[in-house]
């Protein structure tokens, strides 16, 4: 019988979780105090977190209380969270290439504090990596949200959501498709190299733009297994960065897209 995730049918899989190799969270934490409890809860929750994920927080140097919280689950989950509180801000990517170097998994995966997932997502996603070893990376949809702190099962989405289309590179070069939801090998960064840090928005899809022109392949999984907050603060949502933002996908698509 096929397996029921809020509404949608994923194949029926049979992967063991003892079987999964260890995966690594990477979430980078600046003015974060709204969501950190949440986002914590919402984190080790998930199926697999406990037996098979790591989660790696970076404070950016945080003006924020978000700390204390972070301690808190820390006793809870010793063996499953590790923290580490920088001087200075490195940027998203600067932390997530720090996270990179602290990583013990085999596949990694980030988490934004004011995004939430389903239950099983990390598990789902870790299986069709696990499956499809010639893929390096996997990604799936998200509902969407203007309303901080819901869950998967209590949102006000009314269904609205990011639907993406399957991998091929000319897909990647219209959209970021793995957006907030990719978890990929660690190995994809020996071969290709970290996410570049002079970018302030757009270095993910430039890493997955990189990896793919070179011949990584990336699958999608048909199910929708992420809650994306459209934050009006946030980084990639704010309107009052539109200038800047525009500006690095310009330059990104001009690097892979204008041929």
């Amino acid at each position: 019988m096929a397996e029921i995730v809020y509404g949608e049918k994923i194949e029926n899989d049979t992967t063991k979780v003892s079987d999964l190799p260890k995966i690594s969270i990477i979430t980078s934490v600046y003015n974060g105090d709204e969501y950190i409890e949440d986002f914590m809860k919402d984190i080790t929750r998930q199926t697999i977190f406990k037996d098979k994920c790591e989660l790696i927080i970076i404070n950016a140097n945080s003006p924020g209380k978000e700390e204390e919280t972070i301690l808190k689950y820390k006793r809870q989950f010793p063996e499953n969270i590790k923290y580490k509180k920088l001087e200075e801000d490195p940027g998203i990517y600067g932390v997530w290439n720090l996270g990179i170097d602290m990583a013990e998994g085999e596949y990694i995966t980030n988490a934004n504090l004011d995004d939430r997932k389903a239950i099983n997502s990390l598990e789902i996603h870790a299986k069709k990596l696990y499956k499809t070893p010639e893929v390096d990376l996997v990604y799936s949809d998200s509902l969407i949200t203007d309303r901080p702190n819901e869950t998967m099962e209590q949102n006000s989405s009314m269904g609205r959501r990011y639907t993406f289309p399957e991998f091929s590179l000319d897909n990647l070069k219209i959209m970021n498709m793995p957006h907030n939801n990719p978890m990929w090998r660690k190995s994809i960064h020996e071969k290709y190299g970290k996410f570049n840090d002079k970018y302030k928005s757009a270095g993910d899809w430039e890493m997955w733009l990189r990896a793919a022109s070179k011949g990584s392949k990336f699958m999608k999984i048909n199910s929708t297994l992420g809650l994306y907050y459209f934050n009006p603060t946030g980084i990639s949502t704010n309107p009052e960065n539109n200038s800047w933002k525009k500006k690095e996908e310009k330059e990104i698509y001009n690097l892979y897209c204008d041929d």
